[in-house]
């Protein structure tokens, strides 16, 4: 390990592992940690054994370890307050408080806070209650996506394109007590996401990401958090860029007012539905499994610096942009479906740097295997688009496993 800042990275998916090989090629980092971390092991960081919502546990390593920045991007983290945990024990951390973040952590907080600084968004209904929600139903344009209000995870969202669907998906959530349950009308068109740095008073973009949420080829299928994406996206015009900053400027504005200003990076997601046309979707409390490591290529800029300028208040009279480079990024999410099923071909990768690991296994004779689910998301670079994806459909066809489950179109026409 090198000599220099000692950070500790709160999470155990692939943002945080994009973020930890993009900081560790600063010659000024010392020791990377990460909690909870990966099971498979990097010279880049430390896997530190702490639960994400063990504010004391996290705080007692901290002190212990001479952390010099926290970075929480881990949703239970920060659901769990951290920031403000941290902050009162005098500890130096980049992220968003409690209160802050709710928007972005919490689907019908979002929705009401949209609404309330009269940004574009669908046409939606909060309800406890099924009755409620079936009324609802009745005069709603389908399809409708169904949402439950904290759960960040895919199999608690889904995109129903009739009543009955609906029906059925809504008593199973409401079979299980939960309340609050989002039902919006679901926006056709091309969706994206802004990403900004703010100091919870001015803001400055990094990176626009062109997203694919559902999981197969053309959009059909279930719809993800995220399966792919590229950046920079070419379809953004200076004119939706420059609404979207005014919906980060009243956002911020509003959360100051409320004594709760936003401290990170905040995403804006949104559907262009026409030309320079957009609804505003949700936002995002930090960089996307799917989509991390393709925004942190685009960088150029000293990440810690701009942080540490952020939590110290000298953000908005140090930065005027945020150095980029003209690279292209391209990032695909693989998936499976079976449990312990032997994955191949990571020695033919030119460079294992491109992928970055969700939730697979390493067995003590060095073998992968797959779990259930997200397993890792790869990620390529190039001068243009097109060369990008070339180089990431030949890396993602040299790997193979039983039950291996990825989109063939990222990139292409959408």
């Amino acid at each position: 390990m090198k000599n220099g800042m000692n950070i500790l990275i709160i999470g155990n998916n692939a943002a945080a592992s994009a973020l930890c090989k993009k900081l560790y090629q600063d010659k000024n980092i010392g020791k990377i940690y990460i909690a909870p971390g990966c099971n498979i092991n990097s010279e880049k960081y430390i896997s530190v054994d702490i639960r994400e919502e063990d504010s004391t546990g996290l705080l007692k390593f901290a002190i212990e370890n001479n952390i010099d920045l926290t970075i929480p991007i881990s949703f239970k983290a920060l659901k769990n307050d951290i920031v403000s945990f941290f902050l009162t024990n005098d500890q130096r951390i980049f992220g968003p408080c409690k209160d802050s973040c709710n928007i972005a952590t919490n689907n019908t907080v979002c929705k009401k806070f949209l609404y309330k600084i009269h940004a574009q968004t669908s046409k939606f209904g909060i309800f406890d209650k099924m009755q409620q929600a079936e009324e609802f139903l009745k005069t709603a344009n389908f399809p409708v996506t169904i949402k439950c209000s904290e759960h960040p995870n895919t199999e608690d969202m889904l995109v129903c394109p009739t009543m009955t669907i609906a029906r059925d998906f809504l008593d199973n959530l409401f079979s299980k007590n939960e309340t609050n349950v989002l039902i919006e009308e679901f926006t056709f068109g091309h969706n994206f996401t802004i990403y900004y740095i703010t100091d919870g008073y001015s803001a400055l973009p990094i990176s626009t990401v062109a997203n694919y949420k559902f999981m197969e080829n053309g959009d059909g299928g279930i719809y993800t958090n995220g399966i792919g994406c590229y950046t920079p996206d070419y379809k953004i015009s200076k004119t939706v860029l420059a609404r979207v900053e005014n919906i980060v400027k009243n956002t911020l504005k509003t959360l100051d007012k409320k004594g709760t200003p936003y401290i990170g990076i905040l995403g804006v997601e949104c559907t262009i539905t026409g030309e320079d046309k957009f609804y505003v979707n949700e936002f995002k409390p930090f960089l996307q499994n799917h989509d991390a490591a393709a925004v942190l290529n685009s960088i150029d800029d000293d990440l810690v610096k701009i942080f540490t300028a952020c939590i110290e208040g000298l953000f908005a009279d140090e930065y005027e942009e945020i150095i980029q480079n003209n690279l292209n990024s391209i990032s695909a999410l693989v998936y499976s479906r079976q449990n312990n099923k032997i994955i191949t071909g990571f020695e033919n990768i030119d460079d294992m740097g491109n992928i970055d690991f969700i939730n697979i296994q390493k067995t003590s004779d060095e073998k992968y295997l797959t779990i259930k689910g997200n397993s890792f998301v790869i990620t390529r670079s190039a001068s243009t688009l097109n060369r990008a994806k070339n180089y990431l459909y030949e890396d993602l066809n040299q790997i193979h496993f039983d039950g291996m489950k990825f989109r063939k179109d990222i990139g292409g026409v959408k």
